[in-house]
Formats: C-alpha cells, sequence, structure tokens
C-alpha cells in the first residue's frame, strides 16, 4: 500500500468512520456516505496530512477512492 493510500485510509476510518473492507479503489466517496460537508473535511484533513493542496472538486462525490489516491500520488511526484 503507498504512503498515498495509507493516508487515505486512515482518514477514512479515523475521522469519518468508514469500515476499512469498504475502501476498495472502485469504491465512490458518495458511496462510503461522505456528505458535501464531509468532502470539505477530508480535502482538508488529507492536505495537512500529505502536505499537498487538495481542491474539493479532486475529493468529489463522484470520485473513486483509486482516483483520489492517484491524484494524490500524482501531485506529490
Amino acid at each position: 500500500m503507498s504512503p498515498v493510500q495509507s493516508a487515505v485510509t486512515a482518514v477514512l476510518t479515523q475521522k469519518f468512520e468508514v469500515s476499512p473492507e469498504y475502501i476498495r479503489p472502485e469504491a465512490t466517496l458518495e458511496s462510503l456516505d461522505l456528505d458535501s460537508l464531509a468532502l470539505a473535511e477530508l480535502a482538508l484533513a488529507l492536505q495537512e496530512e500529505l502536505g499537498v493542496p487538495v481542491a474539493e472538486e479532486e475529493a468529489a462525490r463522484h470520485s473513486t477512492v483509486g482516483e483520489l489516491v492517484a491524484t494524490l500520488n500524482a501531485k506529490r511526484a
């Protein structure tokens, strides 16, 4: 598991109480029951955790966990 994937999983499980078995690359953030406020909080938490800017639209309801991880990996490269 990449450091970014680990960070995304940690934030989702600890801050949003998402069960780890639901955090799969194909899972959408909407399917994890994250509303618009939660998505804004997710973007901020990931920004703090990873030290890269995360725009709210990058953590949009239709985004998958895999897409979010790929975007954040690219930003860190």
